[in-house]
């Protein structure tokens, strides 16, 4: 095992060890940013425990059911993640014609395998576990045991559905194509997340702080104290979590099925897998079969690109085709709409009946005007998926653009082109249904919508330029090319853009809410400053659509075929 998962510390190493100054100044800004991301959802975790553990006689009840509500989270992320890597790393990766070759046995390969696939989808752990546990263990005042526990525990946690996710990726090989069942366990994936997120706001965890929203005290303890399945891994977690947290002693049961049982699960799965794994294995070499999306939807749109300059509209249909032919991309237009929908109903969930008196018509409206910065936040995050990825999504096809008599603008202006409409789609659609439900009158909705418009063209630009100067060709879907240091580059410069709309916007919107808290209209020099305010907007934005991708072609076109 040792020397099958060497390579990969090798690489690592030497990564590091022959990176210019350059790419260390990188990977050293965005470890601190990762760190400093890390640390501040640590703080936001500590103070939500705290809370929660805040909150007379219930306290601790509350913050069982919400270390409860996590791990079950976690582990159902965990285990659909486990099978899409496992699907790439045990049946799908390029080295496994050499390693099957190799003098090792099956139980040694697939240990190894595990262990690879562990690493890799097992970083939501580290992100949003590790925090939550360190918060439960300051707010308890936990002593070393606590700490001691974690160590053992977190390893058994995730080693259960690593291995199950091992198992299911075998079984699904044998009955599907390896790649038709990564798409399908994809999208698949991006449904649970969708309904983890309905269900956590339909559940309305918030009400719990609140025992006068139950109709009697006996049915909010028994929603409370309303335990999980026994034999289910995150209940043994969390037993033997909060009876170190609480100074209890040890559930040994608990702890006994989830030491036991993590290594009951590897053991018979490895069994299985290994059975399972050479007829797997023949089927994952099997070509891909060519699909057709043909609707009417479709139709439309490539007609509509069909009517755009000659210089673009055949990079345009062609990235509107492939998109609706990989259930991997088209799927997530799901995610968005799911998206959008919760985001309305957490707005229509603010209690704006709290605010009373001559303010509150303000109030309604200054919360309307904050509420675009979370609409650029979800149109930033929009724009990474399209935008940011759409050079990068031309694949090892690169060359065939890069050798044809095409100008590198254009052909960045032609990848921006389809990834606009679902930024605009969202972006409108959250602005001007929000500003609706806050009640916060024509002006402000106008202005919503017309930051929206903005925004969506000054983050594409960013977007496409930075796509365009950070490729990555190799990636083997989309989704993986906003998970490197530049993603996180282009969240903070389309972040900075946003802020940067806001502050300019502040004045003129501060001064039409001063004019009608007072009944008034606006006098001449304040009409002045509200459309000089605007207009800087509109010129911040347009500079932000075109510069970078002014910039940025030149240097694309530089890395040759």
């Amino acid at each position: 095992m040792f020397w099958l998962l060497r390579p990969r510390v090798l690489a690592l190493r030497n990564g590091i060890r022959h990176a210019d100054a350059h790419s260390r100044w990188v990977y050293a800004s965005f470890s601190l940013a990762g760190l400093l991301f890390w640390v501040g959802l640590f703080g936001f975790l500590w103070y939500m425990v705290r809370g929660f553990y805040a909150v007379e006689v219930f306290g601790p009840l509350l913050t069982r059911k919400l270390l409860e509500v996590l791990l079950v989270s976690l582990f159902a992320m965990l285990v659909f993640s486990n099978v899409i890597t496992a699907l790439s790393t045990f049946f799908l990766s390029g080295d496994l014609e050499l390693l099957l070759s190799l003098p090792v046995t099956r139980a040694r390969f697939h240990y190894a395998r595990l262990a690879d696939s562990l690493l890799q989808s097992s970083t939501m752990m580290a992100l949003f576990g590790l925090p939550a546990f360190l918060a439960y263990g300051l707010v308890y005042g936990a002593g070393p045991v606590y700490f001691a526990l974690l160590s053992v525990v977190i390893p058994a946690f995730v080693l259960i559905p690593g291995s199950l996710g091992a198992l299911v990726a075998a079984v699904l090989v044998n009955v599907f194509p390896a790649r038709r069942t990564r798409e399908v366990m994809a999208m698949a994936g991006l449904l649970l997340v969708v309904a983890l997120f309905l269900l956590l706001r339909l559940l309305r965890p918030e009400r719990f702080l609140d025992a006068q929203s139950f109709d009697s005290l006996a049915a909010y303890v028994a929603e409370v104290q309303a335990p999980i399945p026994r034999l289910f891994p995150p209940r043994w977690t969390s037993d033997v979590l909060i009876a170190s947290l609480q100074g209890k002693p040890l559930p040994w049961e608990s702890l006994g099925l989830l030491l036991l049982g993590a290594v009951a699960v590897a053991g018979v799965t490895r069994w299985l897998v290994t059975r399972l794994y050479t007829g797997g294995w023949a089927r994952a070499q099997e070509a891909q079969v060519t699909r057709r999306a043909g609707s009417s939807g479709l139709g439309l749109l490539v007609s509509l690109a069909a009517r755009l300059p000659r210089s673009l509209s055949p990079i345009v249909v062609k990235d509107i085709r492939t998109f609706f032919r990989d259930p991997a991309q088209w799927s997530q237009l799901f995610l968005l709409a799911s998206l959008v929908g919760i985001y309305l109903f957490s707005v229509q969930s603010i209690p704006m009946g709290q605010f009373h008196g001559v303010w509150a018509s303000t109030i309604r409206r200054s919360l309307a005007f904050l509420n675009l910065g979370m609409a650029a936040f979800v149109m930033a995050g929009v724009a990474i998926r399209f935008q940011f990825s759409a050079v990068s999504t031309e694949g090892r096809a690169f060359w065939v653009a890069r050798a044809s008599p095409l100008e590198p603008r254009v052909f960045l202006w032609a990848k921006s082109l389809p990834g606009l409409l679902p930024m605009l789609v969202v972006g409108e659609a959250l602005t001007v249904a929000s500003s609706l439900i806050l009640e916060a009158g024509p002006f402000l909705t106008a202005v919503s919508a017309g930051t929206a418009f903005c925004l969506a063209f000054g983050m594409s630009g960013i977007g496409i330029a930075l796509g365009a100067v950070y490729p990555n060709f190799k990636a083997d879907n989309a989704a993986r090319v906003a998970t490197g240091p530049s993603g996180v580059l282009f969240m903070v410069l389309a972040l900075a853009l946003a802020m940067g709309v806001l502050l300019l916007e502040a004045g003129p919107v501060w001064l039409w809410l001063r004019a009608e808290a007072q009944g008034r209209a606006l006098v001449g020099w304040e009409v002045a400053g509200l459309v000089s305010g605007l207009l800087l907007v509109v010129l911040l934005c347009a500079w932000a659509a075109v510069d970078p991708i002014r910039r940025a072609a030149p240097k694309l076109w530089q890395r040759g075929v």
